[in-house]
């Protein structure tokens, strides 16, 4: 949603560049946003709408083009071009879910716009460690989201860090193929 704004980390209120998008679902993400505040202006209704970062965990695509952190999980081998200090945004799957589910339950909402994920950066470097294993040296931070929005109008604040979230999808995988 964010692609072509410079600063970090990226929140509600900062207005969605037109920029070429990297992907089908990031453009159709930016499309619905008016769609759904103006298709239900005066309906008595109150939209929110969710920008939700990249989530990974159980269940997660291994095959995602938004998240290589289940190759490094699974024991493939990383893409290439991953290095150490790359990384950006990332929610793990439980707390995404207990945030979404805060938004949809809270009593009211003070905004129509809500970032959903940790609120902080990572590194691929951070997810290796908590394998017990490295990546090349290297590479570059990316933007994240910042959730303070979503944090004090529901209280949210995210259960897993890195190792937790390693941990807990590395049981979860021990009764289930995916």
């Amino acid at each position: 949603m964010y692609v072509g704004r410079p600063e970090i980390p990226w929140h509600e209120g900062l207005d969605l560049p037109a920029a070429a998008l990297p992907h089908l679902i990031i453009a159709f993400k930016k499309a619905v946003e008016p769609l759904t505040t103006h298709g239900l202006a005066g309906s008595g209704v109150q939209p929110v709408v969710l920008r939700i970062g990249t989530v990974w965990g159980p269940l997660v695509d291994p095959r995602s083009p938004f998240c290589p952190i289940p190759s490094l999980v699974n024991g493939a081998s990383p893409p290439p071009d991953l290095h150490t200090d790359d990384g950006g945004d990332v929610c793990d799957a439980p707390d995404a879910g207990r945030a979404i589910a805060l938004l949809t339950t809270a009593e009211t909402v003070n905004h129509e716009v809500y970032n959903v994920s940790s609120g902080r950066p990572f590194t691929y470097g951070e997810f290796a460690a908590a394998l017990g294993t490295t990546l090349p040296p290297g590479g570059a931070s990316g933007p994240y989201l910042d959730i303070s929005r979503l944090t004090a109008d529901t209280g949210f604040k995210p259960q897993f860090d890195v190792p937790a979230s390693v941990a807990d999808y590395l049981k979860w995988r021990e009764d289930n193929a995916r």
